[in-house]
């Protein structure tokens, strides 16, 4: 019987331990410098100076952080630009924050269907500059469904770009005057006193280099305008051509590159459907001079669920069916949630139920829902989106309340409704 002497012999493996020793307890790690601060309350300088010449990072360390390190210029300030809806647009990194919009909470911008393709028409025509470098589109008007982001895309394009704004909404009995002019009284007698929009629509807006930007003027539910707030509305919309009627009949000029942006939950010939009913009929004429139309669309459900998981991170991860599955062919679909949102809006669309399925509606049935798990110690339910959809189902009359059921009924686990003895 014979050996193989390559199996008989083994080639011991030898490990080289490449690490620094802490010369203060003996701790070893490719890099010591966090260890004598945390454990030692020592800096890098009071440590060499108690064991001169101690290393303490290791070649292995050092040498992977000089071969990795590249550096870049920081950008010019004047140069900053950001993508948003597939446009490359300017950032002004001297306009302060506070006179630009917020972000929505958990806004992210369409990047499918309908949506997209009708906002970034929006954003296209608000980019546009014509060759002085001023906007070349002075008006749009976005109008549509509740709940379909037409002012929180306007809120997003300032953000991003740092665009100033100036926001007028529109509510019935609200008194405009004093954001353009008004009467003053003084020892010297009247005079007018000017409000924020016009000094906004006449002088622009500075920024922290004292050099004034055009705004955008942003005109939300216009079709909610009172007959003394559409007569402000006409100097508006007549400014679109960029002058404005001062107190003392005098035109005077816009600042140059302002636009205006009008929003609203009808075309302008009052809803159809009777649900807006603060919502009026709009003059032909000032319709007319409210530039290119849009159609705003409600999120296609992949966009909308991630909005919605952002927002509601315990129910993404412990009911992810709430928001993805598959349906009886196996194919992927938007989950209990998705389908009974399609199904809501199909049949709002075509007037087979009178209501309203938004965004903010399905935020209310969400809340519900977290609530439930919330004081359930984590513990979710099985007919969690069932009793969610609470929040919302309330709200209707009673033969709304029967036919959202029936729609809604086929994608709820245990159907839609409240009930008592079905917590599992």
């Amino acid at each position: 019987m014979t050996t193989d002497s390559s199996t008989s012999t083994l080639t011991p493996i030898l490990v080289k331990d490449e690490r620094v020793v802490c010369c203060e307890c003996g701790f070893k790690s490719h890099s010591i410098i966090s260890h004598l601060m945390t454990t030692h309350g020592m800096t890098v300088h009071d440590y060499l100076k108690g064991h001169p010449g101690a290393a303490t990072l290791s070649k292995r360390a050092l040498d992977t952080l000089t071969s990795k390190v590249s550096r870049s210029a920081s950008p010019d300030p004047m140069n900053l630009t950001i993508e948003f809806m597939g446009v490359t647009l300017p950032v002004d990194a001297g306009m302060p924050a506070s006179e630009c919009k917020t972000l929505p909470w958990g806004y992210m911008a369409p990047t499918k269907g309908k949506a997209k393709a009708s906002f970034q028409r929006v954003v296209m025509a608000l980019a546009r500059h014509d060759e002085k470098g001023l906007f070349k589109n002075p008006a749009m008007f976005i109008h549509g469904m509740p709940g379909t982001g037409k002012d929180a895309l306007i809120h997003a394009l300032s953000y991003y770009t740092r665009r100033p704004i100036a926001e007028v909404t529109f509510k019935p009995g609200v008194d405009l005057s004093p954001w353009f002019y008004t009467r003053s009284i003084d020892a010297q007698g009247t005079s007018w006193e000017y409000g924020h929009l016009w000094a906004v629509l006449t002088e622009g807006v500075k920024g922290r280099d004292g050099e004034a930007r055009p705004a955008i003027v942003l005109l939300s539910d216009v079709d909610r305008a009172d007959m003394a707030q559409a007569e402000w509305f006409r100097i508006l919309a007549d400014s679109m051509g960029g002058r404005i009627l001062n107190p003392y009949g005098k035109m005077i000029p816009l600042f140059p590159g302002t636009q205006f942006v009008c929003t609203a939950n009808s075309v302008g010939s009052g809803d159809e459907r009777g649900r807006m009913t603060s919502s009026n009929p709009m003059d032909a004429s000032i319709l007319d001079r409210l530039g290119r139309k849009v159609l705003a669309h409600y999120l296609d459900w992949d966009d909308e669920s991630k909005i919605l998981r952002g927002k509601y991170p315990v129910l993404a991860q412990k009911c992810p069916e709430i928001f993805e599955g598959k349906g009886v062919d196996g194919k992927p679909n938007g989950g209990q949630l998705g389908e009974a949102t399609k199904a809501l809006r199909s049949a709002i669309e075509n007037e087979e139920l009178y209501a309203e399925f938004t965004h903010r509606s399905l935020c209310s049935v969400l809340d519900e829902c977290d609530d439930i798990v919330h004081f359930r110690g984590g513990s979710v339910p099985s007919t969690l989106l069932k009793k969610g959809f609470n929040a919302w189902l309330d709200g209707l009359g009673s033969d709304d309340y029967l036919t959202a059921k029936r729609l809604i009924d086929p994608f709820l686990k245990g159907g839609s409704g409240a009930s008592g003895d079905d917590d599992e």
